[in-house]
Protein backbone atom coordinates (compact mmCIF):
# COMPACT_ATOMS: atom_id res chain seq x y z
CA UNK A 1 0.00 0.00 0.00
CA UNK A 2 1.25 3.03 -0.59
CA UNK A 3 0.23 7.28 -0.29
CA UNK A 4 -0.22 7.47 -4.07
CA UNK A 5 -2.93 4.45 -4.40
CA UNK A 6 -4.38 6.14 -1.23
CA UNK A 7 -4.27 9.50 -2.97
CA UNK A 8 -6.10 8.04 -6.29
CA UNK A 9 -8.59 6.49 -3.71
CA UNK A 10 -9.98 9.48 -2.16
CA UNK A 11 -9.40 10.98 -5.69
CA UNK A 12 -11.91 8.63 -7.04
CA UNK A 13 -14.65 9.72 -4.15
CA UNK A 14 -14.14 13.46 -4.69
CA UNK A 15 -14.26 13.61 -8.14
CA UNK A 16 -16.79 10.62 -8.68
CA UNK A 17 -15.06 8.61 -11.22
CA UNK A 18 -11.80 7.06 -12.30
CA UNK A 19 -11.16 9.11 -15.22
CA UNK A 20 -12.07 12.15 -13.75
CA UNK A 21 -9.28 11.27 -10.60
CA UNK A 22 -7.14 10.56 -13.16
CA UNK A 23 -7.48 14.13 -14.59
CA UNK A 24 -6.97 15.89 -11.67
CA UNK A 25 -3.69 13.47 -10.67
CA UNK A 26 -2.56 14.15 -14.25
CA UNK A 27 -2.48 10.74 -14.70
CA UNK A 28 -3.58 8.13 -17.23
CA UNK A 29 -6.55 6.26 -16.65
CA UNK A 30 -5.25 3.23 -17.23
CA UNK A 31 -2.79 4.20 -14.88
CA UNK A 32 -5.41 4.68 -12.08
CA UNK A 33 -7.05 1.72 -12.36
CA UNK A 34 -4.04 -0.91 -12.24
CA UNK A 35 -2.53 0.83 -8.97
CA UNK A 36 -6.61 0.53 -7.23
CA UNK A 37 -6.81 -2.88 -8.37
CA UNK A 38 -3.59 -3.89 -7.48
CA UNK A 39 -4.46 -1.98 -3.52
CA UNK A 40 -7.54 -4.36 -4.00
CA UNK A 41 -5.24 -7.62 -4.13
CA UNK A 42 -3.02 -6.70 -1.97
CA UNK A 43 -5.99 -5.66 0.69
CA UNK A 44 -8.11 -8.79 -0.42
CA UNK A 45 -11.28 -6.56 -0.50
CA UNK A 46 -12.78 -4.77 -3.29
CA UNK A 47 -13.31 -1.10 -3.42
CA UNK A 48 -14.48 0.05 -6.27
CA UNK A 49 -18.19 -1.51 -7.41
CA UNK A 50 -17.36 -1.61 -11.39
CA UNK A 51 -20.80 -2.57 -12.20
CA UNK A 52 -21.99 0.78 -12.16
CA UNK A 53 -21.92 3.27 -15.18
CA UNK A 54 -19.22 5.12 -13.25
CA UNK A 55 -16.68 3.18 -10.56
CA UNK A 56 -17.98 3.98 -7.29
CA UNK A 57 -16.09 3.23 -3.84
CA UNK A 58 -17.72 0.13 -2.08
CA UNK A 59 -18.04 0.49 1.70
CA UNK A 60 -15.07 -1.23 2.31
CA UNK A 61 -14.20 1.42 0.20
CA UNK A 62 -15.71 4.71 1.65
CA UNK A 63 -14.33 2.70 5.28
CA UNK A 64 -10.97 2.80 3.66
CA UNK A 65 -10.65 6.45 2.31
CA UNK A 66 -12.14 8.31 5.31
CA UNK A 67 -8.55 6.55 6.97
CA UNK A 68 -6.79 7.36 3.98
CA UNK A 69 -7.68 10.40 4.42
CA UNK A 70 -6.66 11.04 7.49
CA UNK A 71 -2.99 9.67 6.77
CA UNK A 72 -2.82 11.49 4.07
CA UNK A 73 -3.23 14.81 5.71
CA UNK A 74 -0.45 13.67 8.26
CA UNK A 75 1.57 12.65 5.50
CA UNK A 76 1.20 16.10 4.17
CA UNK A 77 1.96 18.00 7.61
CA UNK A 78 5.08 15.62 7.96
CA UNK A 79 6.54 16.96 4.64
CA UNK A 80 5.91 20.26 5.41
CA UNK A 81 7.73 20.03 8.75
CA UNK A 82 10.39 18.67 7.09
CA UNK A 83 10.41 21.26 4.85
CA UNK A 84 10.55 23.98 7.72
CA UNK A 85 13.30 22.18 9.34
CA UNK A 86 15.55 22.06 6.67
CA UNK A 87 14.96 25.61 6.00
CA UNK A 88 16.12 26.53 9.09
CA UNK A 89 13.46 27.20 10.88
CA UNK A 90 12.73 26.87 15.08
CA UNK A 91 10.90 23.48 15.94
CA UNK A 92 9.87 25.25 18.51
CA UNK A 93 9.97 28.34 20.94
CA UNK A 94 9.70 29.15 24.62
CA UNK A 95 8.61 32.26 25.35
CA UNK A 96 8.67 33.73 29.15
CA UNK A 97 5.76 35.96 29.91
CA UNK A 98 5.16 37.84 33.09
CA UNK A 99 1.63 36.75 34.12
CA UNK A 100 0.20 40.42 34.86
CA UNK A 101 1.05 41.16 31.19
CA UNK A 102 -1.75 42.03 28.75
CA UNK A 103 -2.14 38.68 26.89
CA UNK A 104 -4.45 39.70 24.50
CA UNK A 105 -2.10 42.44 22.91
CA UNK A 106 0.49 39.65 23.22
CA UNK A 107 -1.66 36.70 21.86
CA UNK A 108 -2.08 39.21 18.28
CA UNK A 109 1.18 39.47 17.42
CA UNK A 110 2.03 35.88 18.53
CA UNK A 111 -1.14 34.45 15.76
CA UNK A 112 0.48 37.12 12.83
CA UNK A 113 3.96 35.16 12.90
CA UNK A 114 1.94 31.84 13.76
CA UNK A 115 0.77 32.13 10.32
CA UNK A 116 3.67 32.84 8.58
CA UNK A 117 5.48 29.87 10.61
CA UNK A 118 2.45 27.41 11.28
CA UNK A 119 4.76 24.65 11.69
CA UNK A 120 6.74 26.21 14.72
CA UNK A 121 5.28 25.33 17.82
CA UNK A 122 5.15 28.12 21.12
CA UNK A 123 5.85 27.18 24.27
CA UNK A 124 4.24 30.27 26.57
CA UNK A 125 5.30 29.92 30.52
CA UNK A 126 3.25 32.29 32.44
CA UNK A 127 5.84 33.57 35.11
CA UNK A 128 5.37 36.04 38.13
CA UNK A 129 7.58 39.14 39.07
CA UNK A 130 11.40 37.78 38.23
CA UNK A 131 10.58 34.76 36.63
CA UNK A 132 10.43 35.63 33.22
CA UNK A 133 13.85 37.29 33.46
CA UNK A 134 15.23 33.94 34.92
CA UNK A 135 13.84 31.61 32.93
CA UNK A 136 15.77 33.83 29.98
CA UNK A 137 18.89 34.01 31.72
CA UNK A 138 18.85 30.07 32.55
CA UNK A 139 18.28 29.39 29.45
CA UNK A 140 14.92 27.79 29.25
CA UNK A 141 13.36 30.87 27.62
CA UNK A 142 14.05 32.19 24.00
CA UNK A 143 12.30 35.56 24.43
CA UNK A 144 10.96 36.89 28.21
CA UNK A 145 8.26 39.71 28.25
CA UNK A 146 8.09 41.30 31.26
CA UNK A 147 7.86 44.34 33.32
CA UNK A 148 10.51 43.67 35.48
CA UNK A 149 13.82 44.01 34.46
CA UNK A 150 17.32 45.18 35.65
CA UNK A 151 20.76 46.37 33.40
CA UNK A 152 22.23 43.63 32.08
CA UNK A 153 24.54 43.23 29.52
CA UNK A 154 24.30 40.24 28.23
CA UNK A 155 20.37 40.64 27.26
CA UNK A 156 19.37 42.98 24.46
CA UNK A 157 15.81 44.17 25.32
CA UNK A 158 13.26 46.60 23.94
CA UNK A 159 9.84 48.33 24.87
CA UNK A 160 6.67 47.18 23.69
CA UNK A 161 3.99 48.98 25.22
CA UNK A 162 3.52 51.57 28.48
CA UNK A 163 1.28 50.49 31.48
CA UNK A 164 0.71 51.79 35.18
CA UNK A 165 0.31 49.98 38.20
CA UNK A 166 -2.14 51.54 40.63
CA UNK A 167 -1.87 50.84 44.56
CA UNK A 168 -5.74 49.79 45.32
CA UNK A 169 -8.50 48.46 47.74
CA UNK A 170 -12.21 47.89 48.21
CA UNK A 171 -14.24 50.53 49.32
CA UNK A 172 -15.19 48.41 52.23
CA UNK A 173 -11.34 48.20 52.90
CA UNK A 174 -10.71 49.01 56.98
CA UNK A 175 -8.03 52.17 56.79
CA UNK A 176 -10.63 53.76 53.81
CA UNK A 177 -13.73 53.24 56.09
CA UNK A 178 -12.03 55.09 58.65
CA UNK A 179 -11.36 57.83 56.66
CA UNK A 180 -7.67 58.71 58.47
CA UNK A 181 -4.89 59.92 55.63
CA UNK A 182 -2.69 56.79 54.68
CA UNK A 183 0.94 56.67 55.50
CA UNK A 184 3.17 54.61 55.12
CA UNK A 185 4.12 53.75 58.38
CA UNK A 186 0.36 53.14 59.19
CA UNK A 187 -0.12 50.79 56.07
CA UNK A 188 2.22 48.44 58.13
CA UNK A 189 -0.65 47.28 59.74
CA UNK A 190 -2.74 46.60 57.09
CA UNK A 191 -2.47 43.08 54.60
CA UNK A 192 -0.80 43.65 51.94
CA UNK A 193 -1.61 41.13 49.20
CA UNK A 194 1.39 40.25 46.97
CA UNK A 195 2.03 37.92 44.58
CA UNK A 196 4.96 35.00 45.09
CA UNK A 197 8.14 35.60 42.82
CA UNK A 198 8.59 32.18 41.10
CA UNK A 199 12.43 33.33 40.00
CA UNK A 200 14.71 30.59 40.76
CA UNK A 201 18.01 33.16 40.59
CA UNK A 202 19.43 35.06 43.37
CA UNK A 203 16.54 37.28 44.65
CA UNK A 204 16.29 40.89 43.30
CA UNK A 205 14.75 44.16 44.25
CA UNK A 206 11.21 43.81 45.90
CA UNK A 207 8.60 45.57 43.76
CA UNK A 208 6.51 48.19 45.89
CA UNK A 209 6.36 45.38 49.25
CA UNK A 210 6.18 47.62 52.37
CA UNK A 211 8.84 45.59 54.88
CA UNK A 212 8.32 45.00 57.79
CA UNK A 213 4.63 45.23 57.26
CA UNK A 214 1.58 42.60 57.13
CA UNK A 215 1.62 40.54 53.84
CA UNK A 216 -0.44 37.82 52.05
CA UNK A 217 1.47 35.67 49.58
CA UNK A 218 -0.28 34.01 46.85
CA UNK A 219 0.49 32.65 43.22
CA UNK A 220 -1.37 34.76 40.96
CA UNK A 221 -2.69 38.13 39.70
CA UNK A 222 -6.29 36.47 39.78
CA UNK A 223 -6.50 35.52 43.29
CA UNK A 224 -4.57 38.50 44.38
CA UNK A 225 -7.53 40.82 42.80
CA UNK A 226 -10.12 38.67 44.38
CA UNK A 227 -8.49 39.57 48.10
CA UNK A 228 -8.73 42.87 47.19
CA UNK A 229 -12.45 43.06 46.07
CA UNK A 230 -13.27 41.28 49.14
CA UNK A 231 -11.62 44.33 51.30
CA UNK A 232 -9.54 41.65 52.96
CA UNK A 233 -5.97 43.73 51.76
CA UNK A 234 -4.84 46.42 49.27
CA UNK A 235 -2.04 45.99 46.50
CA UNK A 236 -0.60 47.16 43.15
CA UNK A 237 -1.96 45.92 39.92
CA UNK A 238 -1.64 46.83 36.45
CA UNK A 239 -4.31 49.26 35.32
CA UNK A 240 -5.89 46.58 32.44
CA UNK A 241 -6.64 44.01 35.04
CA UNK A 242 -8.42 46.13 37.18
CA UNK A 243 -10.07 48.80 34.62
CA UNK A 244 -13.91 47.23 35.09
CA UNK A 245 -13.62 47.11 38.69
CA UNK A 246 -12.16 51.03 39.31
CA UNK A 247 -15.00 51.83 36.85
CA UNK A 248 -17.52 50.31 38.78
CA UNK A 249 -16.29 51.67 42.03
CA UNK A 250 -15.46 48.05 43.15
CA UNK A 251 -11.73 48.60 43.82
CA UNK A 252 -10.71 52.81 44.37
CA UNK A 253 -7.15 53.75 43.73
CA UNK A 254 -5.23 54.94 47.22
CA UNK A 255 -2.59 57.88 47.90
CA UNK A 256 -0.07 56.61 50.34
CA UNK A 257 1.99 59.09 51.69
CA UNK A 258 5.81 58.33 51.30
CA UNK A 259 4.83 55.25 48.71
CA UNK A 260 4.92 55.39 45.00
CA UNK A 261 1.04 54.45 45.02
CA UNK A 262 1.03 54.91 41.09
CA UNK A 263 3.75 53.91 39.08
CA UNK A 264 4.37 54.06 35.55
CA UNK A 265 6.06 50.95 33.75
CA UNK A 266 7.37 50.03 30.81
CA UNK A 267 6.65 46.19 29.78
CA UNK A 268 9.48 44.96 27.44
CA UNK A 269 10.78 41.64 25.36
CA UNK A 270 14.46 40.66 25.98
CA UNK A 271 16.64 37.99 24.33
CA UNK A 272 20.23 37.05 25.12
CA UNK A 273 23.40 38.26 23.06
CA UNK A 274 25.00 35.47 23.56
CA UNK A 275 22.70 33.77 21.17
CA UNK A 276 21.87 33.58 17.53
CA UNK A 277 18.36 34.09 16.75
CA UNK A 278 16.50 31.88 14.52
CA UNK A 279 14.49 33.41 11.56
CA UNK A 280 11.59 32.43 13.68
CA UNK A 281 12.64 34.49 16.50
CA UNK A 282 13.65 37.07 14.81
CA UNK A 283 10.21 37.38 13.09
CA UNK A 284 8.70 37.87 16.40
CA UNK A 285 11.00 40.14 17.64
CA UNK A 286 10.44 42.31 14.89
CA UNK A 287 6.70 42.11 15.29
CA UNK A 288 6.99 43.09 18.90
CA UNK A 289 6.97 47.23 17.95
CA UNK A 290 5.87 49.38 20.56
CA UNK A 291 1.89 48.53 20.99
CA UNK A 292 0.93 51.61 23.07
Amino acid sequence: MTLDQLRMLVKIRDTGSVLAAAEALYRTQPTVSVAIRKLEDELGVQLLDRDQYRACLTPAGETLCRKARSVIARSDELSALAEHLASGYEPELNIAIEASCPMPLILEVLKNVERIYPQTRFNLMAENIWGALSRLKEGEADLAISPWFVEDTSLESKTMLHETMIAVASPQFPPLKSGAPLVYQSMKEAVQVIVKDSSRLPKEKKIGVIEEGRHWLVNDHYTKKEILLAGMGWGRLQHHLIEKELAEGKLVPLTIRNYESTLDIEIRIARRLDRTAGPVAAELWNEFKVIC
